[in-house]
């Protein structure tokens, strides 16, 4: 940083008139010094930078203490906070952060870092700043690139780390040891750091492992050699238990070898442990090439020593092959005997003792070798019997310390395989409204995982054939082998990639099999570039079908795609698969919604009231009540027409006071009813008609038997619009039938009281239409109430709900414990009032009941039409066609088992109600006479000409 004070030199400072902050320098030798009071801001700005021991001598030569700048660092915090972000280096972090108590600095072996290690204090706050210096502290010094403190870095770190130490075994050099602990503290402060509950986060925990597996050190070289010379029998045993607990195979690698020339006092031991290649043959591989008996114990940490012996080649190659023990004194003499590794470790190779290394089903799964004996050994120079005895025993015990490192090893490659996969489940599943990066996500983790240069998806078109495939999408990863992040995902045409590639991708598509090419291909130069390995996989949505074609090419450490590898690109492709599939229904799932919401503008201005309407209606008068007879229980259905009907419901509203109480304007209310006369459709009984003369039955009810008083003006407010929209959009037919046809609203509403949740929603759309809420001026605390109300109204107009109140109702009527004071009482009256005006036709003169019956018969056997029709089962009598002349006695059933009990427990609850259980009564004698008629011949009384034409909308 730059010096802002010459050694010779000090500082005055002092405020302009415009307020600002002026300086000058002074020589340190004159007697002018800094007035008491000056502002500090300039002195500590321009000291900046000045090494401590002239720091303090300018500051004792400037009259400006410690104390006055610490003081005034602390009224300006800002500013302190801001150069500490700007200049504070790495050791002055770690310092702050082992001086809060956030880390503690432990002594131990030296590292790349150095001799002091860093680790997390378990008293970090949760609130504490790690989040932003984490990422800081913990990069190693060879990363000169700064990473990113984004949470995504972060949380992706996090898995990493986790995933790296879970599974090792071995005892770790210094090197190693430091960088654990580096990871472990950013482990520690992830979990003590506030980092929110996002779905990247609880996968990060998810997929940690929690297996946790034991340790031990192993014993020193040193030791060792001091028991072989000591006891022989200890010294076995230790060495078998210095390779029992050891699953790291790379590490027990080591450690074979080790104990080996210990062992047999050989110079040299080597292991090769038995794989099988692509193609299916095996091969011999070291994991730790020819470590002697004179290096330390910690396992190599780089690939660059493994060999590799062609299976029946060499001694080690027919050792493998054919199970034998070879004892050789002088090897070089053997016609099998291979030089080459005399001339990797420059070696001279005399004697030789090899032996295969067998599993517990006697399969060779290893060949070990120890070579020239200790020439200060009694057998000069040759291994001997006891040799090969000791040899055989200890390479059993080998055999199983292999096997179970084999296992970890195969646990370990299953584990980060599932972890990348449910990685990718979330990246794909989180990314759903763009093909585009859906498919870019799964060409990343296929690449990054599976290692290899190239990866593409190729989608086919809509429609296109097995036998004439074509590809209307193609996308493309590129990464350069020098392992830049230069990656870039562009969708191109068809003609920019090999002519040869698409052809075995059309080739996948229309065989659906799986492609593996191991051998070198050499195709067209330019975007194909050269093909070493190719790996192509169909991909299939949710029906099986093959909608595209995925394949990577090049492996990066040149071998051809392996079993495990199709295995691991077959998930990718089917996730891919899936990840397609959801994106294409996602943007078929948009373009629905937007034609539902075209559809609903449509309907919305054809179904609601015009102006013209509005206006005409408003022309006319409203004629008092008792002109049309409406307080009267036994009006006529049918004595008015549509329009009257607005009308009569205008004058409804007006006297039970609704309008004045809850300031309904009255141009609101006309809106309001004609768009609800509108949403009514031409049925023969469940139209505007029926919805008006169930609103007429609730006013004569509250109006004309003083019901009124019983119930609070929000409620009355409710019931009556409820019976206005009760049946909103009927279709005709009942709950029962949209179950069995598996209807739309059935889906949409479930199976329990399906239709009255339509007619609910239904009237809630025509409230929130513009201009039609009749609740505008209504408090919150009244509307919510309102709404509440209105909803268990129109529910109750369903008979299932009547069934289950009524056994609620009845026992508290017949007892006399019916108190409509309380809330639960009165809620119960209010839904059996809803019923008994849907079902007030039974109770009108016999001419009107007759006709309401034929309306609903009429709509019943259009019900049982449609079932014997699409359904192809037989209706109930009720809707049988074939069964009218069961009519008179289904509603004499009717009226006695449904409609008498209502009315005749609402009677004893208002004696007013008396007139509608008489009704109902004289109709269902009426009935019972009809019926009578009918069984002795009289058929025509059910004819056609007896039912009204069906009334109009509109």
């Amino acid at each position: 940083m730059r010096n802002c004070v010459l050694l010779n030199k000090a500082v005055k400072t002092f405020v302009d008139p415009n307020g600002h902050v002026r300086g000058q320098q002074i020589p340190l030798g004159t007697s002018q010094g800094t007035p008491l009071g000056t502002p500090l801001r300039t002195s500590v700005e321009t000291l900046r930078g000045t090494p401590p021991g002239t720091l303090r001598r300018t500051l004792i030569m400037t009259n400006l203490s410690f104390a006055s700048v610490e003081e005034w660092l602390d009224q300006h915090p800002e500013l302190a906070a801001d150069y500490f972000v700007r200049k504070a280096e790495l050791g002055a972090v770690n310092k702050w952060l082992v001086a809060h108590g956030f880390l503690t600095v432990t002594q131990g072996s030296s590292s790349r870092r150095g001799s002091a290690s860093l680790t997390c204090s378990p008293c970090a706050s949760p609130s504490s700043p790690i989040d932003k210096i984490a990422d800081s502290i913990f990069n190693d010094d060879d990363s000169k690139a700064r990473r990113s403190n984004s949470k995504k870095y972060l949380r992706h770190d996090f898995a990493k780390c986790k995933s790296k130490s879970v599974f090792r075994t071995y005892e770790p050099s210094a090197a190693s040891a430091a960088a654990e602990a580096r990871r472990s503290s950013f482990r520690a402060m992830r979990k003590y750091s506030s980092l929110p509950p996002s779905s990247s986060y609880m996968l990060c925990l998810l997929i940690e492992s929690k297996v946790r597996l034991p340790r031990f050190e192993s014993i020193t070289l040193d030791r060792k050699k001091q028991l072989r010379s000591q006891d022989e029998k200890d010294f076995f045993l230790d060495i078998v238990k210095d390779i029992a607990n050891d699953l790291d195979l790379k590490g027990l690698t080591h450690k074979i070898i080790i104990n080996l020339s210990l062992l047999l006092s050989a110079d040299g031991a080597s292991l090769f442990i038995v794989q099988s290649t692509s193609a299916g043959k095996k091969v011999l591989v070291s994991k730790v090439f020819d470590v002697h008996s004179g290096t330390n114990i910690y396992p190599a940490t780089t690939e660059d020593n493994a060999m590799e012996v062609p299976w029946g080649k060499g001694i080690l190659g027919c050792v493998a092959e054919s199970g034998e023990t070879v004892n050789l004194e002088c090897a070089c003499e053997d016609p099998r005997y291979n030089d080459e590794v005399d001339r990797i470790t420059g070696y001279h190779t005399d004697s030789l003792l090899c032996m295969p290394v067998r599993n517990s089903y006697n399969e060779i799964i290893a060949v070990a070798q120890v070579v020239n004996k200790s020439s200060g050994d009694e057998s000069s120079g040759r291994f001997t019997a006891k040799d090969e005895k000791m040899f055989a025993t200890y390479l059993q015990f080998v055999g199983i310390a292999i096997t179970n490192a084999q296992l970890m090893e195969a646990s370990q490659a299953e584990y980060e395989r599932n972890r990348s996969l449910l990685e990718v489940v979330h990246d794909l599943f989180e990314e759903q409204t763009s093909l585009e990066n859906v498919i870019l996500k799964t060409l990343q983790r296929a690449q990054r995982l599976l290692k290899c240069e190239r990866a593409a998806v190729m989608l086919l078109e809509d429609g296109s054939e097995k036998q004439n495939v074509k590809f209307s999408k193609i996308f493309e990863l590129n990464c350069p082998v020098s392992g830049q992040s230069t990656n870039n995902a562009k969708e191109v045409g068809s003609s920019e990639m090999a002519k040869h590639l698409l052809h075995l991708a059309e080739q996948v598509a229309c065989t659906g099999e799986n492609m593996n090419i191991a051998e070198c291909v050499e195709v067209e130069k330019g975007s194909a570039g050269n093909v070493r390995s190719m790996l192509a996989m169909p991909i299939r949505n949710r029906n099986f079908q093959i909608i595209g074609v995925a394949k990577i090419i090049n492996k990066l450490n040149g071998q051809p795609f392996d079993e495990n590898d199709e295995q691991l690109f077959e998930a990718f492709t089917i996730f891919c698969g899936l990840g397609i599939n959801n994106t294409l229904m996602y943007n078929e799932l948009e373009k629905a919604m937007a034609r539902q919401k075209v559809a609903i503008e449509v309907l919305s201005y054809h179904a609601t009231a015009s102006v013209q309407d509005v206006q005409k209606m408003q022309k006319e008068g409203v004629p008092e009540a008792s002109k049309w007879n409406l307080g009267s229980l036994t009006f006529d259905d049918f004595s008015l027409n549509q329009d009257q009907m607005v009308l009569a419901a205008v004058r409804m509203f007006s006297d039970l006071r609704l309008t004045s109480r809850f300031k309904i304007e009255y141009k609101t209310l006309l809106r309001w009813l004609i768009t609800v006369k509108r949403n009514y459709r031409n049925v023969p009984y469940h139209n505007w008609r029926h919805a008006f003369n169930v609103a007429h039955n609730m006013f004569a009810l509250l109006k004309t038997c003083d019901m009124m008083a019983t119930f609070e003006d929000v409620e009355c407010l409710a019931m009556f619009v409820g019976c206005l929209c009760h049946d909103l959009d009927h279709r005709g037919t009942n709950n029962s039938f949209q179950e069995k046809t598996g209807s739309a609203l059935a889906l949409l509403y479930g199976t329990q009281n399906t239709m009255e949740q339509h007619h609910f929603n239904h009237a809630v759309m025509i409230l929130n239409s513009e201009g039609h809420n009749i609740f505008s001026n209504l408090t919150s605390s009244q509307y919510s109430k309102v709404m509440n109300v209105l909803k268990l109204s129109i529910l109750a107009t369903d008979l299932t709900v009547y069934f289950q109140l009524r056994s609620q109702f009845f026992p508290l009527v017949a007892d006399g414990q019916f108190d409509a004071s309380i809330r639960e009482h009165r809620d119960l009256l209010r839904s059996l009032l809803m019923t008994a005006c849907d079902i007030a036709a039974s109770t009108k003169p016999w001419d009107i009941q007759f006709k309401v019956a034929k309306l609903v018969t009429s709509e019943f056997f259009d019900q049982g039409d449609l079932e014997k029709s699409k359904l192809k089962i037989t209706p109930p009598a009720l809707m049988d066609r074939d069964r009218k002349h069961e009519l008179p006695l289904l509603q004499m059933r009717w009226i006695k088992d449904i409609c008498l009990p209502l009315f005749e427990g609402l009677t004893k609850v208002n004696l007013k109600i008396a007139p509608m259980r008489d009704g109902a009564a004289k109709n269902m004698a009426k009935w019972s006479k009809l019926a009578a008629s009918l069984e002795n011949g009289a058929s025509d009384l059910l004819d056609p000409p007896d039912i009204p034409p069906r009334v109009p909308d509109g």
